[in-house]
């Protein structure tokens, strides 16, 4: 059985689906089209075996997408929705079933720009027909063992310098605002970009998120600790936007995740030594450089906004790299203290 998507016959005044060569009337007036995708999507997840055998892959990516949008946040459902468009456009006739570990991995050779997204995108695309499984929209998932390709450690550190040259290259203060932001609190670039007035708490001095990357899994608000910069900063940006988004680009309007990285791609045209320099760079520079002036590991994970210390250790200790400060370890590793 193969169910293409419903249409709207203007003649009948009513919305269709052809299965099995014979079309299905689904609802009535142009504008009942959720209500006919509905039952489509009822159809398809109800109907017989043989309905699963005509399940084309852009029909499950559009449950789960549906599905996504009530369960995610907007930054997660809109990586989803970026890959699992374009494997759909790049396939629009692919049956799931029919689906192949082959058309992932063509898909992505097909995108050789993609480079680091090439972990997001074939993780998009599993989770899809992982869950049409779990949902029962297919017996089997026929791409559970693509491999997602390992995730490069993101070695690119902003030395002190090198934050004053990007400050400098600048030009409006806005956007300086957000930098200064990453570079005093570690913050991934997602937080700066979504804090508000009202989670400003200035008098202790901190931030606090209840929406953040880990707050399904721990239950637990995202404290953020401000510097005496950040606390001027917070009071100034506060002062400005009283209510709604803190960091706010030139047009009054929230940074977006492309918008950042456009902006950094421009810095690191302008200045070839700052190569390699991402946003992120300030996360892995600020926690690193907490470890070399001996803040604790477990202090370090508490700033980042982890729930343990072992994304630090395997991601952000680069100590290592730092030999002054690994022989300073050592003599003091070496230094006995009298009983």
């Amino acid at each position: 059985m193969r169910a293409r998507k419903p249409w709207f016959r203007a003649s009948k005044n009513a919305w269709y689906v052809e299965v099995d060569g014979k079309q299905v009337r689904l609802a009535v007036g142009a504008e009942n089209e959720k209500a006919a995708f509905d039952a489509f999507y009822k159809m398809m997840a109800t109907g017989s075996p043989h309905v699963e055998k005509g399940l084309f892959v852009v029909t499950i990516g559009d449950l789960f997408l549906e599905y996504s949008s009530v369960n995610h946040s907007v930054s997660t459902y809109n990586t989803y929705r970026h890959f699992i468009q374009d494997f759909c456009t790049q396939y629009p006739r692919l049956l799931a079933l029919e689906t192949k570990p082959f058309h992932v991995s063509k898909w992505v050779e097909l995108r050789p720009k993609w480079k680091g997204a090439r972990w997001h995108a074939i993780a998009s695309i599993k989770r899809v027909f992982s869950w049409a499984e779990q949902e029962g929209l297919i017996s089997a998932n026929p791409i559970k063992n693509v491999k997602k390709p390992a995730i490069g450690r993101r070695e690119r550190l902003v030395s002190p310098a090198e934050r004053q040259q990007i400050l400098a290259a600048i030009s409006d203060q806005v956007f300086r605002d957000f930098v200064l932001g990453m570079q005093e609190t570690g913050c991934r670039p997602s937080e700066i970009a979504r804090v508000t007035a009202n989670e400003c708490n200035l008098e202790v001095g901190v931030w606090i998120l209840n929406k953040h990357k880990t707050s399904k899994k721990t239950g637990k608000p995202r404290v953020i600790y401000l510097t005496p910069t950040m606390v001027e900063l917070s009071t100034r940006l506060v002062a400005k936007n009283p209510t709604g988004v803190l960091f706010r680009n030139s047009r009054n309007q929230p940074f977006t995740k492309n918008a950042i990285r456009n902006r950094f791609r421009r810095i690191r045209e302008k200045h070839p030594n700052l190569a390699g320099v991402v946003s992120y760079s300030y996360r892995h520079s600020f926690a690193t450089e907490a470890l070399v002036n001996d803040v604790g590991i477990a202090q370090v994970a508490e700033l980042l906004g982890h729930t343990n210390t072992n994304m630090v250790s395997k991601h952000y200790g680069h100590l290592a790299d730092n030999v002054a400060h690994m022989r300073s370890a050592a003599l003091k590793a070496t230094q006995m203290k009298p009983i």
